[in-house]
């Protein structure tokens, strides 16, 4: 992930999370160990979105809906991917057997988060700080053919953002929001009317 999007993220969570819509500039920039430019680039598109409103002491979020969209539609998937492969087991015994540190997220955080899925699914998802652990686990079962396990590199800030070892809402949502399988929109839909039901 881009550093802007840390931000993005964080002020979609502290939201949904904590109904928290006030901020500094300076404060992101500390937690994050960011320079006050990088915090003020993100920032710009959503300022001119109407998204966020700025002043003096710091800067709201005057629409929450218009920053999700945004870092959607700005999220790539590909950009974390480390691996990519093809596992000769059932999706639900992949996800079963992921190494300790690994975060689902699409389909299989939709089913472990709600239950029931919205519709079958054959891939799997996930993050991991070490990449190479998950590739390890499974590579007695890995075959040629089209993936169906898609590993991604964890950026420094996910975990510690998810003490309940799941992905945020909105993190799930732009993740989601990018995959072009045909079954996508079914999850992106459901996601949606979770986050939905959490705003004001």
């Amino acid at each position: 992930m881009k550093k802007i999007e840390f931000i993005w993220r964080h002020l979609l969570d502290s939201y949904l999370d904590s109904r928290l819509s006030a901020f500094r500039q300076q404060d992101l920039a500390s937690h994050f160990h960011l320079s006050s430019s990088t915090v003020n680039l993100a920032l710009k598109p959503l300022r001119e979105l109407g998204a966020v409103r700025v002043h003096k002491r710091g800067f709201e979020i005057t629409d929450f809906h218009k920053i999700l969209y945004h870092w959607a539609n700005h999220r790539r998937l590909s950009a974390d991917l480390v691996a990519q492969i093809r596992v000769n087991l059932p999706v639900m015994e992949i996800e079963g057997r992921l190494p300790d540190g690994s975060l689902t997220t699409a389909y299989s955080a939709v089913r472990e988060r709600f239950g029931e899925p919205p519709t079958d699914y054959d891939k799997v998802y996930c993050y991991h700080p070490q990449p190479q652990s998950v590739i390890d686990r499974f590579a007695p079962e890995t075959l040629p053919g089209p993936p169906n396990l898609f590993v991604l590199q964890a950026n420094p800030f996910l975990k510690s953002l998810f003490p309940k070892e799941s992905i945020s809402l909105s993190q799930l949502f732009v993740d989601l929001w990018g995959l072009s399988d045909w079954y996508a929109k079914d999850f992106v839909t459901l996601v949606k009317s979770k986050i939905d039901e959490l705003l004001p």
